[in-house]
Parts: structure tokens; C-alpha cells; sequence
């Protein structure tokens, strides 16, 4: 029989460490640990099932080895500069190794991107050069030289804990704008001493601490994750990357992982949708040519063809999987028994980046059990009941397929004539494709399963009645906000949504007579983007200044869509101005309390939405249990609905079987 994706499930050799496939797991902070920087249970279960999923490497998020000024994040950061924490990670090492996987450890010092308010002292830094950035915006102070010895001493102090913990491997944290990068950036480290000024003093830093790391590793390897371009004017680029890479290697680094980026330029590390899988690679293929040592790449490759061929064209040694593994622990299981379709696949969306930006433990969009490893299974405790779920958007597929799981009989409702709701409206505006991917996912899924589909079917509460069923889940969505409005003559008007689902047929349009969307919002700025597209002429009209266009979309999308629509010349913008009457061919306008006409080919609302809670007005007070999720609670995105879904299940759970805890 052959090997689905041969090269991929190859073992392969870094320096001592020997690897059954060429998949790791990329470190990534969790926020799942203790508040003093200790392992905690959730953590442990967070790693192991990814380790059971079948990654050869497990490489676990950045652990300071400095508690003085080494942490990088508001929320519980991994440590392990002390004895006390062997012990955490002890646990957790012999949970990945239970599981299959090689362990591994990054260790990291965040230099200047630390926060005075987490650490309690002003950020160090090779030099004193202000970091500003949307994420951190801080003066730190130069260091001193018996401070960067002692940050040296530090690293191997770490390191030697490592292995006392039991770690198969090591990673030095020398990407993302790190300590370790700081030295080697001549835009942050502008020192005139031996540690600083021109390339040589500058890569003098990382070379020692590479030294001193693998002097404690006995004979464990040593990796180093290195961004080998920050995107930055003046900063370091992939040609400064092929000189530094070889020195690395030379002093002990047995593997480098290919990475880019600072929080200068967080766009280039979380990568949103828009990016193209693989782009890393070209970048890897020459560090590798350069060092002669295998790369560790990541950069988007969602899917394990991607990932094969990237080997086997010689770009990479093994692939980096980051948050390809929040969606789908099983990645790896599925793709060597060549079932690819089944990965739950990651659209970067980014919605694990808000989560723990938050402060939050780490989730998932579209894996709601990421984070909660420690949840009790979903169980079969539907059998011999039945479930209707109304509304076949992503909560309500979602939540269809877990109640299947669970045993219910499932009936599904979908007014419209097919199934995905606002996932469609969601993937259908240009560089939104991967959405889906999801939405494809889901649907196998339905196929395979036994939820029994009922599309093109208005749900009322005497319909739901009528089948009474013991558990109710309303996943019907939202309606558009009220807009008082005057209008008058026959100018096609609509809501945004309607165009991007194709449900409606506009005119054509002209820079005299563009389609007008009212509503700067994602909805109004992603349809005026589609609509461009397909060369239509188009004004946004939007009652907030334009500095707060698609204000709620994730933060590093918004970024490269605010910059395609002021690039756009099919769209203009209207800033704080309220939509007042549709008269004839024309709007009105209300701008700093003068009345202004707009000509119009059609009007587009996306104003805002609202949760509609009709039905389950209606419902109220039945005799089965009833449970609301996503916009039919509150108007949300993707994750939440999912989210939702996961804890109604769960809730139906307890609310059905009424465990008793206690029998006294």
C-alpha cells in the first residue's frame, strides 16, 4: 500500500534528534498556564492532543527565561528560570512523549517588547529606540553590560532546566522583534560597543547565548526560529539572513525555523486570509542552500499537498504548522491516511490571535474544543431524542453535526435554498476565499452524518411546535437594525448581504450614478470592494468619520482591506453623512446639518444588524428546552457562533441528563 504524502511522513535527522514525520507544531502562546508562570492541567491536554493528532515535534510557546525583564505578554506567560517550575514542565514533557511526539522548548526574553506594567520596570533593549507599534508603544532603556551577561547566564540556566525536565530539543526565540533579533536589527541595536554598531558586533549577542545554550543541552539539539526579514525599511532582509543563518549554525544551532517579522510588522507573522499559502518558502529554499542544515517553515500551508510538495521540491525539511493545528489537532493522522477532505481546515482568520490578544486562553473559530481539552466528552446522550436546529449558518451546522454526534434524531432548517448563511456571506467579498474551505467542511460533513436537511423552508413557532422536539437550538441569525427613511420612485434598494449571496440584480452603474451603500461597516466595505470587482462604480456613505471604517473587522485583515479601498478608484467615500430620504434617481445626504444629493444607480444597506429574537419570542415558555446561539443572541462573528454552538451542546447536556453531584 502506499504512503499518502510520503515525503511528509519520512523521518528525518536534526543534529542528534531523530523525528518519525517532517510535521511540527509550532510554538504558539497559549495563555493556558498558571498565573505565575507555571504548567497548569489545561495546558498539558492542550499539548498532548495535538501530540496525538501525530506531529513528529512539539515545540512548546515561549517560556521566559528572565522572570526580572524577560516577559512578552500581559497574560500568564510559560517560565523556566527557576527550579520550581521543573516539576510543570516535567508533566508536560512526559504528556507529549506519552503521545508520540518529540518535545521541544522555545525559550525567549522579549527585550523591548515587554510591558512596564507586567514586568514593573522600564523594557530593556540593545539600545534605547522607541518601539511604536498598534500592539506596544514603548521607550525601553539600553542595557548594560553586566546586565547582557547576565541575560546570557540566564538562556543557559533555562536550558540546563530543560533537560533536567526531560525535552528531546531546545529553540532560541530569535524571531517577532525578540531580544535575540533586536541585537541583530541595525534599526534597534545602534550600540558603539563590542555588542553593537556594525554586523559583526551586532550578531555578537546571539552567538553567545547559541554558545552557552548548547554548552547545557548534552548533546540534545539545538534549534533557533529566526525572522529572516523584518519587512521594515532598513531592517534586516533575507540577504542579511543568509549571512547571519551560517554563523548560527556554525556555533551549535542545529535547525533553523524559518519565520519573518516584528510587532513593527505583525502582519508578516499572523499571516491574515489574504496571504497565499506557501509564501515563506522561497525565503527557506535559500536559508537552507546557505547553511546546508535542514529549515523548519511555516507560512500558511494549510493543506499536507502543499505541504509534500514543498519538500519534496527541496524548499524545506519539515513544515511548521501553527495554527493549522488549532482548527485540527488530527491534521497529521488525517493526511497520512490520505484523507484530507476531513482536516478541519484554518481560513486565518485570526480570530486565536483576538482570543489571545484579550487576554484569553487560546480558541479556535472553527474548533471550539481548542483551549478546552479538558472538557468532558460530548457523549451520547441525545439517543431516543429528537433536536431541531433552525438556521444552517456556522453556529447552526455546527451545532446540527454535535447533536448528531451526541445521538439526537437532528432535523436542520435553512430558509434559504441553500446551507451556510452568513459563512457565504462571509467568503464571498475578494481575498475572503479560504472561507470556504469551512463552509465545504462543514458541509461534508452534514453529508456523512445523520442530520436530515430541510432548505427553502420558513420556520414559525407552529412549525417547530408541531414536531416537538426535545431540544431546540435557534441558530436564525439576525435581521437588518431599523433605519428610519423617506422614500419615494422605484430606486432598487436592498441589503448589502443580498448582493454579495447574488440574490439580487443590479444596474449598471457609473462614476455620475454609482451604487450607494450606506454603512462604512466590513459588511458595506467588503461589498463596495466586491462590487469593484465586477466594475461597478461605488460610494460608500458612513455616518462615522472614515478613520473607523470596518472598525470590527480582526485587526491585521482591516489593515490590508482599508489600504485595497483607498487604493480603489471605483470607490469613494462619504464620510459622516446620514442617509435621510431615497427620492427618484437620487439619495439625500445629511452632512454637518446641510442637505446633499447623491445620484444612485441603487442603494445598498449595511447600516447594521440586529439579533432577531422573533421566534424565540414566540417559543417562549414551551415545554422543550430552547437554546439561542450566535447572531440570534447578539451579532457576532464566525467563532462566537461556533463557540456558542459547542456550549449549547454541552448545556443540553447537563439540562437533559440533570446530573446530581451530590447524594446527600
Amino acid at each position: 500500500m502506499t504512503m499518502a504524502y510520503p515525503h511528509l511522513f519520512q523521518p528525518i535527522q536534526i543534529g542528534p534528534l531523530r523525528l518519525r514525520n517532517r510535521l511540527v507544531m509550532a510554538p504558539m502562546e497559549s495563555h493556558l498556564g498558571h498565573a505565575d508562570g507555571s504548567v497548569s492541567p489545561e495546558q498539558i491536554a492542550y499539548y498532548r492532543e495535538r501530540a496525538l493528532g501525530g506531529t513528529g515535534l512539539v515545540v512548546v510557546e515561549f517560556t521566559c527565561v528572565d522572570g526580572t525583564d524577560g516577559f512578552s505578554s500581559m497574560a500568564p506567560q510559560l517560565r523556566l528560570d527557576n527550579e520550581r517550575y521543573r516539576s510543570g514542565h516535567g508533566k508536560l514533557v512526559d504528556a507529549i512523549k506519552g503521545a508520540g511526539a518529540k518535545a521541544c522548548i522555545q525559550l525567549s526574553h522579549a527585550g523591548r517588547q515587554s510591558r512596564e506594567s507586567v514586568i514593573g520596570r522600564t523594557p530593556v533593549a540593545p539600545s534605547a529606540v522607541p518601539l511604536r507599534s498598534p500592539y506596544l508603544d514603548t521607550v525601553p532603556r539600553a542595557l548594560e553590560e553586566e546586565e547582557i551577561h547576565r541575560i546570557i547566564a540566564s538562556y543557559a540556566h533555562a536550558a540546563g532546566l530543560a533537560v533536567a525536565s526531560g525535552y528531546d530539543a531546545v529553540m532560541l526565540h530569535g524571531a517577532h522583534g525578540y531580544l535575540l533579533q533586536q541585537f541583530l536589527s541595525p534599526l534597534v541595536n545602534r550600540r558603539g560597543d563590542a555588542w553593537g554598531g556594525d554586523f559583526e558586533r551586532r550578531l555578537r549577542f546571539p552567538l553567545e547565548v547559541v554558545k552557552a545554550v548548547k554548552a547545557r543541552l548534552g548533546g540534545r539539539a539545538l534549534l533557533y526560529r529566526m525572522s529572516v526579514a523584518d519587512f521594515l525599511d532598513g531592517g534586516l532582509t533575507v540577504e542579511d539572513a543568509e549571512r547571519i543563518a551560517p554563523r548560527l549554525c556554525e556555533a551549535g544551532v542545529d535547525a533553523i525555523d524559518i519565520s519573518c517579522g516584528s510587532l513593527d510588522r505583525v502582519d508578516v507573522i499572523v499571516e491574515p486570509m489574504s496571504v497565499p499559502e506557501g509564501w515563506r518558502l522561497p525565503m527557506a529554499r535559500r536559508i537552507r542552500a546557505a547553511t546546508g542544515k535542514p529549515v523548519i517553515c511555516a507560512g500558511v500551508m494549510r493543506w499536507p499537498d502543499k505541504a509534500e510538495q514543498a519538500i519534496a521540491d527541496g524548499d524545506t525539511d519539515c513544515v511548521s504548522l501553527g495554527r493549522a493545528l488549532l482548527a485540527d489537532p488530527m491534521w497529521p493522522i488525517k493526511a497520512q491516511r490520505g484523507d484530507a477532505a476531513d482536516i478541519r481546515p484554518c481560513t486565518s482568520c485570526n480570530w486565536c490571535i483576538r482570543e489571545t490578544g484579550a487576554n484569553r486562553g487560546v480558541g479556535c473559530a472553527e474548533n471550539p474544543r481548542c483551549g478546552h481539552e479538558t472538557d468532558p466528552p460530548i457523549g451520547a446522550f441525545g439517543k431516543g431524542r429528537r433536536a431541531v436546529v433552525v438556521g444552517a449558518g456556522p453556529g447552526g451546522m455546527a451545532a446540527a453535526l454535535m447533536l448528531d454526534q451526541a445521538g439526537f434524531s437532528v432535523s436542520l432548517y435553512e430558509r434559504r435554498a441553500t446551507l451556510g448563511g452568513n459563512l457565504l456571506t462571509s467568503a464571498t467579498p475578494p481575498n475572503k476565499e479560504k472561507l470556504f474551505w469551512y463552509n465545504d467542511f462543514l458541509q461534508r460533513r452534514i453529508e456523512k452524518s445523520g442530520v436530515e436537511i430541510h432548505t427553502g423552508v420558513h420556520v414559525d413557532a407552529a412549525l417547530v411546535r408541531s414536531l416537538a422536539p426535545d431540544a431546540l437550538v435557534l441558530a436564525n441569525g439576525s435581521r437588518m437594525a431599523p433605519l428610519e427613511l423617506e422614500r419615494s420612485g422605484n430606486l432598487p434598494v436592498a441589503p448589502a448581504y443580498q448582493a454579495l449571496l447574488g440574490d439580487i440584480d443590479l444596474p449598471a452603474s457609473s462614476e455620475a450614478c454609482p451604487i450607494l451603500i450606506y454603512g462604512g461597516g466590513e459588511t458595506g466595505t467588503e461589498t463596495a470592494e466586491f462590487l469593484a470587482k465586477q466594475g461597478h462604480k461605488v460610494v460608500i456613505a458612513t455616518r462615522s468619520d472614515a478613520c473607523f471604517l470596518a472598525r470590527n473587522a480582526e485587526p491585521l485583515y482591516r489593515m490590508q482591506l482599508l489600504q485595497r479601498i483607498g487604493a480603489n478608484e471605483a470607490i469613494r467615500i462619504k464620510d459622516k453623512r446620514v442617509l435621510m430620504a431615497i427620492d427618484g434617481d437620487h439619495v439625500l445626504l445629511s452632512h454637518d446639518g446641510t442637505s446633499e444629493v447623491q445620484p444612485a444607480a441603487a442603494v445598498l444597506l449595511a447600516h447594521g444588524l440586529v439579533a432577531d429574537t422573533t421566534l424565540a419570542d414566540e417559543l417562549r415558555g414551551s415545554d422543550f428546552a430552547t437554546i439561542s446561539i450566535g447572531d440570534a443572541v447578539e451579532v457576532a462573528r464566525i467563532g462566537e457562533a461556533v463557540r456558542d454552538a459547542y456550549r449549547a451542546v454541552h448545556h443540553l447536556r447537563r439540562l437533559l441528563l440533570c446530573p446530581e453531584p451530590l447524594a446527600c
